[in-house]
């Protein structure tokens, strides 16, 4: 899997930090560094976390990652898995902080929310071993410590966790809030009290709502340093590209909105969680122990593999 930042081509490598409790919400996760050769160009770890110690060897292929909590070490490049699916996954720049964002044309690719309330925690390693064909997974909106989702959860047109139009603390209920949802032609991202059922296939609610009809949020602040690794969705004007992105860097939400407004052209856009959150595609390693659980995950599949 190689990802990008401009003209420069890099390889894309992911180490994380240990948690100590699943539940958390605030539990640190994902780092993920960007290669050239064997320079760094760019890591990160959640606040509070000690910063990673990433060292490669002379040739390149092989990565570690000391992060003051136990080693991960990267396997050579040769020895990851093939791609199932042409992925457009680039390495974006923007504001000073780095995202990887996936594109995801819906008449090439089949996108799914998928969550099983008998099991509701899922691993994305366990979403994968049992489904070989997903090229893209990512965790889905905000969960609450039982592993339920916070609200609307849409899977395979089956409604199984209802819109929630509650007050409430926390970055769900800073309101407006808003639907990922997904129709047989197009997907779009609603603010949670103009969504209507009908015709959702797949769904999924969280918050807050990062751009409405190309406006941010009230709430958030240009230059404020409420930093975290993020993740989002957005949609293109047309309904028919889905964006999946998540910051390598901490950032705010002003500059993560501004990412899917300014880089992308989007007008409509989804924060789904922070520091919890991955985004994996297909030709990197198998997501590690600490991919999860999550209560639902975004998928997607080539047209071509169905």
């Amino acid at each position: 899997m190689s990802c990008h930042s401009g003209a420069v081509p890099c390889r894309l490598i992911h180490s994380y930090v240990p948690r100590v409790d699943s539940a958390l919400p605030m539990a640190h996760r994902p780092i993920a560094v960007c290669l050239v050769g064997a320079a760094l160009v760019t890591g990160c770890a959640g606040p509070s976390t000690p910063s990673p110690t990433v060292t490669v060897t002379d040739d390149g292929q092989t990565a570690s990652a000391d992060t003051g909590g136990g080693t991960w070490t990267q396997a050579p490049e040769d020895d990851s898995p093939d791609p199932i699916a042409d992925v457009d996954a680039t390495g974006v720049e923007h504001a000073g902080n780095r995202y990887l964002v996936v594109s995801l044309p819906l008449g090439e690719f089949e996108i799914s929310v998928d969550w099983d309330a008998e099991d509701p925690g899922t691993m994305l390693r366990d979403a994968l071993a049992a489904d070989p064909t997903i090229a893209v997974a990512t965790n889905a909106g905000i969960f609450t410590e039982q592993l339920v989702p916070g609200g609307l959860l849409v899977s395979d047109g089956q409604e199984l966790v209802p819109i929630n139009l509650n007050q409430g603390g926390g970055n769900f209920h800073l309101m407006p809030n808003a639907v990922f949802a997904v129709y047989d032609d197009h997907a779009a991202v609603v603010e949670s009290h103009a969504y209507a059922p009908e015709g959702v296939r797949e769904a999924t609610q969280s918050g807050p709502a990062l751009l409405l009809d190309g406006e941010i949020h009230h709430e958030f602040n240009e230059g404020s340093t409420n930093l975290a690794v993020r993740s989002g969705v957005g949609v293109s004007p047309d309904g028919q590209t889905v964006y999946l992105a998540q910051s390598w860097t901490l950032t705010n939400f002003w500059d993560f909105a501004t990412l899917f407004r300014d880089e992308l052209g989007v007008e409509d856009a989804l924060y789904l969680d922070g520091d919890i959150s991955a985004l994996w595609v297909t030709g990197m390693g198998e997501p590690g122990p600490l991919d999860g659980p999550y209560a639902g995950i975004i998928t997607a599949r080539a047209r071509s593999s169905q």
